[in-house]
């Protein structure tokens, strides 16, 4: 089914302008505890919604476009983006190259500054080492484009720049790197007092809150009494502490009662990013995660989170090596390796130790469940380690040659290759989905010249199609209600993931009876099918699958 339009002006002719317009004949599901109704909608030249109601009339001046059959949203908020520095590059594209796959399916939002690594702030003298650090996750842009220093001069470039609304957290291992390098201790007083200082400035500046990867190098090294005295900080400003746990799979139960603990002792409203229970022996504990949140919840305790609908995940290839090898950064590290002696323990660790450090290797079922997503090497990406490995002529995928060329390999990157980890179930996928406190995030790495996780083009796609036409884990009101509304309230943005008369138009059409990602493993850069128009602003950016060839700027957050 295709929406129509009727009108003699074309929206290709008009370029970045805003044509009014009214959508006529689909199916609403806009507002909290609002059943999905017929309605239709009236946007005026300034991108902004002018009147919702029934059979609404039309005038000379308005274009009418027809969408019976179909559903009527808010953007969708992607709750956990990595577009933080694709977003200020266009490279040729009709839109920043870290918002086109947004865009096509559906997403209208991003929150940048996920698991504690963020673009902002930043002394001159960190710069380069900031930018290095957040490769991995984040990407690279020129360096003619990093004009910030402070967090409110990041939002304000990327916001002059991004097609979709955008919105920012401060990042723990962005602040810890600037107050006392990347060294594994807790900090000094005096180094925790700067800490909160630039939590202070940030959230003064427009920061939702702070985000922390407890997995990630320097975060990793800061101990439980740290995180709360950080997370007071936030919660004085009402904002918002997003957390990837400690540990996601062996100790994913006393990680998660960590991060419940610190939002118990310190007020703030804790946001779990991506929950889950990583590792096929970790996978029963998936209800005692739910359980608990709701234990906590039912104390007072404010706690959302997000949930992407994709068996594997994807992140840093830095991540499978034990936190200490980055004691002092990245030099450090090389150096590290460059010893055999060293690599003999660092193998030794990963293939015994599941609890001292969140074991990727381990919980992905060795090499054969971790794929190269991103490296130089094209010739590498989109195969599993253990292909990379076996082409080599080794065949023991345990043996120190096995690891040594995994070793090499990030050492020749400079640790800036990324993975895909195959560890997690739909069973519990759709768990965590039907929960009334969880979102959508796509924690898709940008990957532009790499080999991405399908989840870059096919999240929100995916979570209509699969997990509510197919498996019917959730129904379509709660499905649209945790990609909109609920996802900007657990951020804590407002003005987002609503439409309601004043609001600018920021609007999703799709057909529920087709919409689907079409993103695979082997194809991950297929856009999703479904998703038929996209409005930013009151301009339209997608059809049909396909952008606009002019789309301009979506502007304020």
């Amino acid at each position: 089914m295709s929406s129509v339009l009727q009108q003699n002006v074309k929206y290709d002719d008009v370029m970045n302008t805003v044509v009014p317009f009214v959508l006529q004949g689909g199916t609403l599901i806009n507002e909290p505890f609002a059943p999905p109704r017929r309605a239709d909608i009236r946007v005026d030249s300034r991108g902004r919604v002018i009147e919702i109601g029934d059979a609404l009339t039309v005038d000379q001046s308005e274009m009418l476009i027809r969408v019976d059959g179909m559903v009527v949203a808010p953007g969708f908020v992607d709750l956990h983006s990595h577009s933080d520095l694709y977003s200020l590059s266009r490279d040729g594209s009709p839109a920043p190259i870290g918002d086109v796959p947004k865009l096509l399916q559906g997403c209208t939002a991003q929150i940048f500054g996920q698991d504690g690594i963020s673009a902002a702030p930043v002394d001159e003298d960190k710069r380069l080492e900031l930018a290095h650090s957040m490769t991995g996750l984040d990407g690279s842009i020129e360096e003619s484009l990093w004009s910030w220093r402070s967090f409110g001069e990041y939002i304000s470039a990327v916001r002059r720049s991004s097609a979709t609304r955008v919105a920012g957290l401060v990042g723990h291992s962005t602040i810890r790197r600037m107050a006392m390098g990347v060294e594994m201790r807790p900090p000094r007083e005096d180094e925790l007092e700067h800490m909160c200082r630039l939590i202070d400035e940030a959230m003064t500046e427009g920061a939702l809150g702070l985000s922390t990867g407890l997995v990630y190098i320097p975060a990793a090294y800061a101990e439980t009494d740290e995180l709360i005295s950080l997370a007071k900080v936030v919660a004085k400003h009402e904002g918002r502490f997003f957390v990837h746990v400690r540990s996601e799979s062996d100790r994913v139960v006393e990680a998660t009662e960590e991060v419940l603990e610190v939002a118990y002792r310190s007020g703030v409203h804790l946001h779990y990013s991506h929950i889950k229970a990583a590792g096929k022996s970790n996978w029963p504990l998936a209800p005692k995660l739910v359980e608990m949140v709701e234990d906590y919840r039912t104390r007072g305790v404010q706690v959302t989170a997000d949930v992407h609908p994709y068996v594997a995940g994807s992140t840093t290839a830095a991540v499978l090596l034990p936190p200490w090898v980055f004691d002092g950064g990245e030099e450090a590290a090389r150096q590290r390796l460059s010893d055999p002696v060293v690599r003999q323990r660092i193998r030794a660790q990963m293939l015994s130790d599941t609890t001292s450090f969140d074991n990727w290797w381990a919980f992905s079922g060795g090499f054969e469940g971790l794929w190269v997503a991103q490296a130089s090497n094209p010739d590498l990406q989109g195969r599993s380690f253990a292909d990379v490995i076996h082409t080599q002529g080794i065949s023991d995928l345990n043996s120190q040659p096995a690891f040594d060329l995994v070793f090499n390999l990030l050492a020749s990157e400079n640790f800036s290759v990324s993975l895909i980890s195959f560890n997690n179930i739909e069973e519990n996928i759709a768990m965590f989905l039907s929960q009334p406190y969880t979102g959508v995030g796509s924690d898709a790495l940008v990957n532009p010249h790499g080999h991405p996780h399908p989840r870059l083009y096919g999240t929100f796609p995916r979570v209509l199609g699969r997990f509510v036409r197919e498996l019917k884990a959730i129904d379509l009101y709660e499905a649209v209600a945790s990609m909109t509304w609920k996802a900007a309230q657990a951020a804590g943005w407002p003005g987002v993931g609503t439409l309601s008369v004043g609001d600018r138009a920021d609007i999703v059409v799709f057909d529920p009876d087709t919409v689907a990602d079409q993103a695979t493993w082997e194809e991950p850069r297929i856009p999703p099918i479904g998703i038929e128009m996209v409005f930013v602003g009151g301009k339209l950016v997608a059809k049909d699958g396909k952008l606009l060839e002019h789309i301009g700027v979506a502007g304020e957050g």
